[in-house]
């Protein structure tokens, strides 16, 4: 019975180390050591969603890679970050390169948001989507741990005042945060 034991504790291990492992490779998306743990976050706060559109049950079928970038040589220097359509017709979230130094919970509701913009609708309603994602990602982060809620890192000062913002009028307040922004005056 004792040998039983041992066996089948060594099958549980073994095969929740594999589980544990396969789940954590996010070489598909990006192997920048920031992005992937920004990716391991939003797995911990169970955005497996996020997850699954970035490795591909998105509309282009295909992993979404995830990466730094100067956003001033596509004329975004003010975005915090953006999803771009690549050649083979897939996407690529390119986050700015001013927040490398940004913490994991910031550039993780940074992707969560961009991974909304998989549809190619470029509509008023995708970009409430994308927001709304990136504020329940940082509730989240916040109920976890309170020090995000008075961090001075810039991504934490956004998400925190966006939080503030739908906690105190709700959808219609994001949404006019939406009409307002020049960046998004084109969509319909």
């Amino acid at each position: 019975m004792r040998r039983l034991f041992i066996v089948l504790y060594l099958v549980i291990s073994v095969l929740l180390g594999f589980q544990s492992s396969f789940a954590l490779d996010y070489s598909r998306i990006s192997t920048n050591p920031k992005i992937v743990a920004a990716l391991n976050s939003l797995e911990g706060i169970n955005r497996r969603d996020v997850i699954a559109i970035l490795y591909g049950r998105n509309a282009t079928k295909k992993p979404i890679r995830v990466m730094f970038r100067d956003l001033a040589v596509y004329g975004c220097q003010d975005c915090e970050a953006l999803t771009i359509r690549t050649k083979n017709n897939g996407l690529v979230i390119y986050i700015s390169n001013e927040h490398r130094g940004s913490s994991k919970e910031g550039l993780a509701c940074l992707i969560a948001h961009e991974s909304q913009h998989h549809t190619y609708t470029n509509t008023k309603a995708e970009e409430l989507r994308a927001w709304i994602s990136e504020s329940q990602a940082w509730n989240e982060f916040t109920k976890r741990n309170k020090s995000l809620l008075t961090s001075n890192d810039p991504l934490a000062k956004r998400e925190n005042y966006i939080a503030k913002l739908r906690a105190r009028s709700g959808v219609q307040g994001v949404q006019k945060l939406i009409a307002n922004n020049p960046v998004y005056a084109g969509l319909n």
